[in-house]
């Protein structure tokens, strides 16, 4: 489909394209706080992870099935064992990134998230036997550059143990995209449910006291249910009007508007190495998907 007969063919398109773009923008800038809100929580990752992960898994459950008539067996029954896989991702993937905003600089975290849809190019290419383009590598080089930049910085305010937890994070967000793919026709939405649900309960048998002092109920109760499950049922809905590109395109925006957040609020300034590395890689993704949309255009 060309661009013209895309954005100009006929208004039920148009406005198709119109509400995907406002449900992924929504979606990120309900997510944009997460960073701050964790790290308002307190310097217990653990704890954090046992009410962000358990409520909103609980959330991204009811939510799926109100929106999916299916029950959630029937919704999931196609993936098989793709489910079960989909599960411990998340569980894993969750409990990273909590574990990554308490141990490292915010900016640090989201600019290697950002890093996510190359890896997920990759995985493609190992578990789908999708080609890798040259764009892919190129792109995967710069920003490679850009990351090393930000692990061999000295006195970043980062520990070593947070950036790599937010590689695994990243490359978890990427083995998500790769499953839900590889299962079409199953609604895996409650398998990332059950996951969050999973991370939050192991998390609650390794913590001494579940229960949170009074200034951790707000954020807590903020992030399970509205900034944790909210965000990623919108993202999944923009993806039946735009283009898996267009949406990790506005995804790219969380890096700039979660680093503001912890900016504003927190005081806590991204080094010069961190802008730097930061702009080498937002701007080689942001060239690297406006690519990717064209040729699939």
């Amino acid at each position: 489909m060309g661009v013209g007969s895309r954005f100009f063919g006929g208004d039920k398109m148009q406005q198709s394209v119109v509400t995907g773009y406002l449900m992924a923008l929504a979606a990120i800038f309900i997510l944009s706080p997460d960073a701050l809100l964790i790290r308002l929580a307190g310097d217990e990752p653990l704890l954090i992870s046992v009410w962000r992960s358990g409520l909103g898994g609980i959330i991204i459950l009811l939510l799926t099935r109100f929106l999916d008539k299916r029950s959630l067996y029937q919704q999931v029954r196609p993936a098989g064992y793709g489910f079960f896989a989909v599960v411990l991702i998340t569980a894993f993937q969750q409990f990273c990134f909590v574990y990554a905003i308490s141990h490292a600089n915010v900016t640090d975290v989201l600019v290697i998230l950002a890093f996510a849809p190359l890896a997920s190019a990759f995985l493609s290419a190992v578990f789908l036997h999708e080609a890798v383009a040259l764009r892919t590598w190129v792109a995967t080089l710069i920003c490679g550059g850009g990351l090393a930049i930000l692990f061999l910085q000295p006195n970043s305010g980062s520990e070593s143990v947070g950036l790599i937890a937010a590689v695994l994070c990243a490359f978890s967000i990427a083995a998500q995209f790769v499953a839900i793919r590889a299962y079409p026709k199953a609604n895996l939405a409650a398998g990332i449910g059950v996951g969050s649900i999973l991370a939050g309960a192991v998390c609650a048998f390794l913590v001494t006291d579940i229960m949170p002092n009074s200034s951790q109920w707000v954020p807590f109760l903020i992030m399970g249910l509205i900034v944790s499950p909210i965000p990623f049922l919108l993202l999944v809905v923009s993806l039946r009007y735009i283009s898996a590109a267009e949406t990790s395109l506005i995804m790219l925006l969380e890096t700039v508007l979660g680093s503001l957040w912890v900016w504003f609020v927190l005081s806590e300034q991204p080094s010069t190495q961190t802008v730097l590395a930061g702009t080498l890689v937002l701007s080689t993704l942001t060239v690297y998907t406006w690519m990717t949309l064209r040729n699939s255009r």
